[in-house]
């Protein structure tokens, strides 16, 4: 995007030496001193503070949008955009939405900037300036409000300086080593660095274990409006998914119901992230038909399907690590937050009211998991166990109707399997019907209402675990055709 953007600054400034009402290579001059409301300022100190005003605007908004769900939404894009998709996040319209704001404030920046000049050509803006500006972000710090302001401070007092000492030549050598120098030794920025130096000298960084409690199935209400028990929820007909010649997902039908715990097993390679993928909206069908609540969803995008109320865990954990435990989880309230960028710039009455209730149901979701004391924690810090939870409490914070869960017991040890397997079904009580993915049979077989099995792509069985575990096309899935007739 950096790069397209600068492509595309060049080519105006090629256009504007070419069109007549530009003043052409000469620029336009005789540019009127700024005014307020028809009154001019009289002095350069006076359009100093009108500047400032401007930045501290500024910063406040940003300050602000990165406090929101917004600002969360930005920080899960950068992650992963499959995982802001999963909690309902639309990254297109983000992506759009700030690219506009930022555009409307370099717009601003601009104007004020040749008010002062009274002079333009189109040199002024040339790429050195541009790239300046990049450089400004990154030695100040890409993921900070503050970074923008320190790093232009930076570059501005060292562009004064080097103009000072007569050694304008050496601008563009002095600046390339400094943004190595930073991308090397403050990969956070020099904003990002006061941050942790602060942080460390107050005491609240340092590496501490997390305080954590016992789960808390009660910190969660059952799920209101929960569809009855044992009619049809999710319902999956001759979904089909190719890649070339492979067949990944096979002409597979089955049906969820509400309020069960349904098992989808097979060897490795036999399709089921791959079908879990469709029901999220990750891969187009390429055959058959997939309806949630009586809704089709095969042509939704992710967050859409999110928003309907299914809810996702991966198979390899996918949290965002630029947030700490509590942010992680509020993301999951994305969807049932309603507040436009408007009011989350001025910081309304109404959005605060609205993160403080997110803020409150994100640590009951943590409680609910057993991560009380753990809010404040980067995810990083978190062991892989913990982690797993941190991302079960995020799809739990979307209030889902039905949760897909991605071989979640992946990687944990037989303790944690277990207390795994205890949340599961405390889930389940809440009244969300969950699709689970697992290779764990302890687990299938003591949660599992009915299980589904696949094999290259295709259903080869489904029903109760007793029946499933001794069907003969089963068993000679898991241990060979050969393994199977010799035991038999």
């Amino acid at each position: 995007l950096v790069m397209g953007s600068l492509a595309f600054q060049l080519i105006c400034v090629v256009v504007a030496f070419e069109l007549p009402f530009t003043g052409g290579a000469m620029g336009t001059y005789g540019i009127p001193r700024f005014a307020i409301f028809g009154l001019a300022l009289p002095s350069d100190i006076a359009f100093y503070f009108v500047v400032w005003a401007f930045v501290l605007v500024t910063i406040a908004i940003g300050l602000n949008i990165d406090r929101s769900r917004i600002g969360r939404a930005l920080k899960a894009i950068a992650i992963s955009e499959m995982t802001a998709g999963s909690v309902g996040m639309n990254t297109v319209k983000h992506k759009v939405q700030m690219f506009v704001v930022s555009a409307g404030m370099a717009s601003v920046s601009g104007s004020l900037f040749v008010h002062f000049l009274r002079a333009v050509d189109p040199t002024v803006f040339g790429f050195v300036f541009s790239l300046n500006l990049v450089i400004a972000v990154i030695v100040g710090g890409l993921m900070s409000i503050w970074g923008g302001a320190v790093g232009a401070a930076i570059v501005t007092a060292l562009r004064e300086g080097l103009r000072g000492l007569s050694l304008p030549m050496w601008e563009t050598v002095i600046m390339g080593a400094l943004t190595a120098i930073v991308l090397i030794a403050f990969q956070r920025g020099f904003a990002g660095w006061i941050s942790v130096q602060f942080d460390r000298l107050t005491g609240t960084r340092g590496g501490r274990p997390p305080s954590l409690t016992e789960p808390r199935p009660e910190a969660l209400p059952r799920l209101a409006n929960a569809p009855p028990s044992g009619a049809p929820l999710l319902e999956v007909a001759g979904a089909t998914r190719c890649f070339g010649s492979l067949r990944a997902v096979d002409d597979v039908s089955f049906t969820v119901e509400a309020g069960s715990i349904t098992a989808l097993i097979g060897p490795n390679g036999a399709g089921k992230t791959t079908l879990l993928h469709l029901v999220g909206g990750y891969q187009p069908l390429d055959g058959g038909t997939i309806r949630f609540a009586g809704k089709p969803i095969d042509l939704l995008l992710p967050n859409r399907i999110a928003e309907e109320g299914i809810g996702r865990t991966f198979q390899n954990l996918q949290l965002f690590d630029n947030m700490t435990v509590l942010e992680n989880v509020m993301c999951g309230r994305y969807r049932l937050q309603t507040s436009d960028i408007l009011a989350i710039s001025a910081n309304l009455p109404g959005v605060r009211r609205d993160e403080e209730a997110v803020r409150r149901a994100a640590l009951d979701c943590l409680k609910f998991v057993g991560l009380q004391g753990a809010e404040n924690l980067m995810a990083t810090e978190l062991s892989f166990g913990h982690m797993r939870l941190v991302e079960i409490a995020r799809a739990l914070a979307l209030q889902p109707t039905l949760l897909l869960m991605d071989e979640p017991a992946s990687g944990l040890n037989d303790t944690e399997t277990e207390r795994l397997a205890e949340l599961i079904a405390q889930i389940s009580a809440l009244g969300i019907t969950v699709l689970l993915v697992e290779h764990d049979m302890r687990v299938v077989m003591g949660l599992a209402d009915k299980v589904v099995v696949m094999h290259h792509g295709k259903k080869i069985a489904d029903g109760p675990p007793d029946r499933i575990r001794v069907e003969p096309a089963v068993v000679a899935a898991y241990l060979g055709t050969e393994s199977y007739e010799t035991a038999a």
